[in-house]
């Protein structure tokens, strides 16, 4: 986006005029009186002299105010005229192609962040396998996710029985306020994932919790109405399956710079044949 310049007078110097010809007004509204009453009502040549004097101060005060607006205006015109068919004419094109190369440079930026931690991950990797004594132990780092934890891994595990055992329970029992129920499970994987990579800061992470905030239990109320109730759990408990595998995915890619479980296949075939 381009900015023009705005040419003219400085806002002082308008002032400045505006000032000046209500000066000249008062003066020659004064020196009229003065002259109609030194004239009319009581003679007096030395005062008509003096009125006269004003009122051409007055007048010539008037008329340089006016002309010098005029022709600040007029000069005014000129260069916006020329700067606008001219100048403005053919640096517009160049403006642009800043403005565009700019952005470009943005998401060159952006990339070379992913390809920073991309290679950072590799690097870290790599770092885990080499201090590995054990070639089992090196295929349990192998079959995790680049930048996750066992840590995490045992509380995925964890709160996956937890995530089951509420959904064997729902569907055997009949309880009230099921769809909140369900969204629980939705912000608790949601947490956990969230506090593994550290995402809380991250504005596209808040916006995976509060679309399930969101849609679940209306999208839930809406559904109970022409299926099943445990047709409906099911159905949303395949979705957290879903929701929480993408929203992995995307945390993975956003911090690492890669997919989970995208294996190396050079780091996979130097290992195959150790």
């Amino acid at each position: 986006m381009t900015t023009r310049l705005q040419p003219g007078m400085k806002a002082s110097e308008k002032a400045g005029l505006a000032l000046a010809l209500l000066t000249a007004i008062l003066l020659l509204g004064l020196a009229l009186f003065s002259l109609i009453v030194d004239t009319i009502i009581k003679f007096n040549l030395y005062g008509i002299l003096i009125d006269l004097i004003f009122l051409g101060i007055g007048i010539i005060l008037g008329y340089s105010s006016i002309r010098i607006y005029r022709k600040s205006a007029y000069y005014e015109g000129l260069v916006r005229s020329a700067f606008d068919e001219g100048i403005y004419t053919r640096l517009e094109p160049v403006l642009r192609k800043i403005a565009e190369t700019s952005v470009e440079m943005e998401d060159i930026e952006s990339r070379l962040n992913k390809i920073d931690r991309m290679v950072q991950t590799v690097i870290e990797e790599q770092a885990k396998l080499e201090k590995s004594p054990q070639v089992a132990h090196a295929g349990v780092e192998r079959a995790i996710a680049p930048g996750t934890s066992i840590g995490f891994v045992v509380k995925a595990i964890f709160l996956t029985i937890i995530t089951m055992s509420g959904f064997l329970f729902m569907i055997y029992t009949s309880i009230g306020m099921v769809h909140f129920a369900t969204l629980i499970f939705y912000i608790l994987w949601w947490l956990l994932i969230t506090s593994e990579y550290k995402l809380f800061d991250n504005t596209t992470a808040w916006v995976m919790v509060f679309m399930p905030i969101l849609l679940v239990p209306v999208s839930f109320m809406i559904l109970d109405a022409f299926m099943e109730i445990n047709n409906v759990i099911a159905l949303f408990y395949a979705l957290l399956a879903l929701y929480a595998f993408l929203y992995f995915s995307w945390a993975v890619y956003e911090t690492r710079g890669t997919m989970p479980f995208n294996l190396n296949l050079v780091r996979y075939i130097k290992y195959k044949h150790r």
